[in-house]
């Protein structure tokens, strides 16, 4: 054979499960925000998607790992985003503010990881499952020592950073959960205003002088 295996296109087999995978992962992102966890039938998720209950089994084992999963990239996407705007190129202030503000993006545009997380919260009396943990720890971790360096050079005045966080991030949940699960204009342009006062209430914390925003 004068091509190789590697040049050849992926077989439509494959591309098919991929993408069955991802429908059903939608699909289940948005019954789970809507209903929780236990009310949630894997029937009404393959209903959904179009397909059997049998074929939610073949790609996910059973209804926990698919939430799991659900969970996973979820979670996986926001931190991307943290991640990427503690990265930028610009003086922590903005940083800061730029995390502040990805945050928010993303949860206009998946409310469904704010109303799952606050399910997770409500029902960890013991702590938050070791499948929520590890992938919200690493996420505030980044996050406190963004702001611990900031004081670290006196840019921010002296504030616990795990509760600056935990204000900025419970305004932001209470206000998605009060929007509608699916984002549209209306509860975009709201986010949008909504967004920069919480900045300007993160920099009024910070004691962060800026009339730029």
């Amino acid at each position: 054979m004068s091509v190789s295996q590697a040049t050849l296109p992926p077989r439509r087999t494959t591309i098919k499960a991929d993408e069955t995978r991802e429908l059903i992962l939608g699909a289940a992102e948005l019954r789970f925000a809507a209903t929780g966890f236990y009310p949630c039938r894997l029937e009404d998720i393959a209903e959904d998607v179009g397909i059997t209950r049998t074929a939610v089994i073949y790609h996910f084992q059973d209804k926990e790992t698919l939430y799991n999963a659900v969970l996973e990239k979820l979670f996986t996407q926001l931190n991307t985003r943290i991640s990427t705007a503690l990265d930028l190129p610009v003086d922590l202030p903005e940083r800061i503010e730029a995390a502040v503000e990805a945050w928010l993006d993303f949860a206009g545009e998946r409310p469904t990881l704010m109303r799952l997380f606050m399910r997770e919260v409500a029902g960890s009396e013991g702590g938050l499952r070791q499948e929520v943990q590890q992938y919200v720890e690493p996420m505030f971790a980044r996050l406190i020592a963004a702001l611990s360096e900031g004081q670290r050079s006196n840019a921010f005045r002296a504030i616990d950073p795990v509760q600056f966080w935990s204000i900025l991030a419970g305004a932001s949940m209470f206000f998605i959960m009060d929007a509608p699960l699916l984002a549209n204009a209306e509860t975009i342009a709201r986010l949008d205003t909504y967004k920069q006062e919480l900045k300007r209430v993160a920099r009024q914390m910070l004691s962060v002088q800026d009339e730029k925003i």
